[in-house]
């Protein structure tokens, strides 16, 4: 099984298109649900991600969705995933955005061989500590081809 970490901006994708099937975001949610994924997120990425959803109007007026259901998404992260529980700080391992450095130092303390992601900062690594990032639609094929 593969090993994986999503950073916010797959999981906030997967919450807007979990009434979409062919949402790529969504659909690899529901590989780690049928367990064909081994998903890793600390605390801090779920709370990354609650406070995206809670605080974007727009989207919750576009999306049709409340607070409360960002909510309940995010405590269903919590037993879909392998929670981290404080992994080591890791500092300097993106340059660009030092935000993204708990996503690194989530997956180096999981022994994740991937980080899916739509950010630029942390795909622009390419790998990190042999852990690669990838966007969601090329890890879709690898897990597809599995």
């Amino acid at each position: 099984m593969v090993s994986v970490v999503f950073d916010t901006s797959v999981l906030v994708s997967a919450f807007l298109t979990r009434h979409q099937p062919r949402g790529v975001s969504n659909e690899l949610l529901r590989f780690v649900a049928e367990g064909k994924i081994e998903l890793y997120l600390s605390a801090d990425i779920i709370t990354e991600a609650l406070a995206t959803l809670v605080r974007n109007r727009r989207a919750q007026s576009n999306y049709r969705y409340t607070p409360q259901m960002a909510e309940a998404f995010c405590a269903d992260l919590f037993d879909l995933a392998r929670v981290i529980e404080d992994p080591p700080p890791t500092q300097g391992a993106v340059p660009r955005d030092p935000d993204d450095d708990k996503i690194i130092a989530c997956a180096l303390a999981a022994g994740a061989e991937y980080v899916v992601s739509r950010d630029h900062d942390l795909l622009s690594l390419g790998a990190y500590a042999g852990i690669t990032m990838i966007a969601p639609e090329p890890f879709l094929r690898i897990v597809r081809g599995q």
